[in-house]
């Protein structure tokens, strides 16, 4: 019977059979390269919430900013005299008795209850006679997210 040889193991060969495990080198540039991406896609995510809650609050001015042009619109004989203008407000209005002063209560009453209640959010409603128009304005402050003013404003134009 003939012996078959085996083939011989070539130098590339032994030296992965030798090679046991990693090294600590590799093993901690491994890790560091993992903490690197950990914290970039941390970074993002701080990012993202920023300009969510800015993009919300956008959304939330223009709803509240329609939200009074509907109410004016309401009441267009007392919107043509004028009756609804009110002056750049920060603090929440006293309870009264007519219907566009209970009107302009609620609103800015929902405007600092969704946008914050510090001094610079606001809101403000003008007219103009000539023009039959009303414009209706929300401030508030939006610096914290990514190019964000301290000094953000919507206005909504109403046309009678």
């Amino acid at each position: 019977m003939k012996k078959l040889n085996k083939p011989r193991m070539s130098n590339k060969m032994t030296s992965f059979k030798l090679q046991r495990g990693m090294t600590m080198l590799e093993i901690l540039i491994a890790v560091m390269v993992l903490s690197v991406g950990l914290l970039g896609v941390a970074g993002l995510q701080t990012t993202n919430l920023r300009n969510s809650q800015s993009a919300h609050q956008r959304t939330m001015a223009v709803l509240l900013a329609s939200g009074m042009a509907e109410r004016i619109r309401a009441n267009r004989t007392l919107a043509l005299a004028g009756g609804f203008t009110l002056a750049k407000t920060c603090a929440s209005l006293s309870s009264t008795s007519s219907i566009q002063q209970l009107e302009q209560k609620n609103w800015i009453d929902e405007v600092r209850a969704s946008l914050g209640s510090v001094g610079s959010t606001c809101g403000e409603v003008t007219y103009s006679a000539g023009t039959r128009t009303y414009t209706v304005i929300v401030y508030w402050d939006d610096s914290k997210a990514l190019g964000g003013r301290a000094d953000m404003a919507v206005r909504n134009l109403v046309s009678l």
